[in-house]
């Protein structure tokens, strides 16, 4: 029995374990910063972000996904050349309201995730805007059709890239 206003927490078979979630972090890092050398349209993907998302949500945990992102966000500003703490932030935030948006609705299902990775994509590109024109003080343009599409791409993305990380999980 659950106590009264508590939300109700489906849980799922298996998880991915801590070496496989390193992996994944790792690998989608790694995608991030070779993959655009090679084809420059894949830099506008953020595949940590879809990684950090997944994890989040899975937790199932609004301080875990907190951290999730933090981590994901302060290593993914470690290998850009921007200032640092920038991804730390948008990636901690995002963490944060995946893993607390888990607590209240049912994350399993492919096409809520996919709805949701493209609604954290939105949210992300507009805090990158707040955070570099207000804190930074850059001049950055706002780039709205691209940004529909590249959140609709992402949406896209992360139906493969779930599924893949989904495979991985152990059961218990």
């Amino acid at each position: 029995m659950h106590a009264a206003g508590s939300p109700v927490i489906a849980r799922d078979a298996g998880s991915l374990g801590p070496l496989v979630s390193v992996a994944a972090v790792v690998a989608a890092l790694a995608l991030q910063v070779y993959l655009p050398q090679y084809f420059g349209f894949i830099g506008n993907l953020d595949l940590p972000l879809l990684v950090a998302v997944y994890l989040a949500l899975m937790s199932r945990s609004a301080i875990v996904g907190l951290l999730i992102g933090a981590v994901i966000g302060i290593a993914q500003d470690s290998l850009t050349d921007g200032p640092v703490g920038v991804f730390g932030i948008l990636k901690t935030v995002i963490g944060y309201l995946a893993g607390t948006i888990s607590l209240y609705i049912e994350v399993d299902y492919p096409g809520a995730r996919s709805v949701l990775v493209a609604l954290f994509f939105l949210i992300h590109q507009i805090l990158f805007w707040i955070v570099e024109t207000v804190l930074l003080g850059s001049e950055i343009s706002i780039q709205l059709v691209l940004t529909l599409i590249l959140a609709a791409a992402h949406a896209g993305l992360s139906l493969a890239v779930f599924r893949l990380l989904d495979g991985l999980k152990k059961t218990p």
